[in-house]
């Protein structure tokens, strides 16, 4: 038998209890907050209208793992750019909240708390339903007292756009995680539909999660 190559997890004649388990790929490195935060300040500074709250999913939309499969005792980490905007988001004065279908509550608090972000999110309805965030943005709605028109989401299921959008939510799909490009592209969003205030917002959200998802396909090819 050919000896296993370097790097492909060890011999693999050994029983597979007495394998050594493959460490995970290092964390991206942070992208600088304080000029993340400042470019995000200068994109918020040029819009006419912002949302009251900005609601954000936890897995793949702040941080790229699923916090079920991670051990607790490992250190999380964000996207490159979610802490800067993060920050932006709170300087200006914007209201967020979280929004998760995480399983794992308390693994998903110690997460953030071990990121130092916990206190940012006034409301933070972390539970799993079978269903999409519904029942999450009821309790979001009445713990804030800001209807759903004047929020915007960053989710990166497609399921949760579609269900949160019948609300009349302004919903933005994010493939890797919040980025600066995303917020620009979300806050647009929200202006464009609060700027037609006859125009059915269901119709409005979704038709923005359409044409967002028609780009983003075109450039991924």
């Amino acid at each position: 038998m050919a000896a296993p190559a370097a790097g492909d997890g060890g011999d693999v004649s050994e029983p597979w209890w007495r394998r050594k388990r493959q460490r995970r790929p290092p964390p991206p490195p942070e992208a600088d907050a304080e000029a993340v935060k400042a470019e995000a300040l200068e994109l918020m500074a040029a819009l006419p209208v912002l949302p009251r709250l900005v609601v954000f999913d936890l897995d793949h939309t702040l941080w790229p793992f699923q916090c079920d499969r991670l051990p607790k005792d490992e250190m999380p980490y964000l996207y490159p750019q979610a802490r800067g905007i993060l920050n932006a988001l709170k300087d200006k004065g914007v209201e967020m909240a979280i929004a998760s279908r995480a399983s794992r509550r308390g693994a998903a608090k110690t997460f953030l708390e071990k990121l130092g972000i916990h206190s940012m999110f006034g409301v933070q309805e972390i539970f799993y339903t079978w269903s999409p965030k519904g029942d999450h943005f009821q309790n979001i709605c009445r713990k804030t007292g800001v209807p759903y028109q004047s929020m915007l989401l960053f989710d990166d299921e497609v399921r949760n756009i579609i269900a949160t959008n019948k609300l009349g939510v302004c919903c933005l799909r994010v493939e890797k995680g919040v980025t600066l490009e995303k917020l620009r592209m979300g806050l647009s969003n929200f202006a464009k539909t609060s700027a037609s205030p006859k125009a059915d917002p269901t119709r409005m959200g979704l038709s923005s999660f359409v044409k967002t998802s028609t780009a983003s396909t075109a450039e991924s090819r």
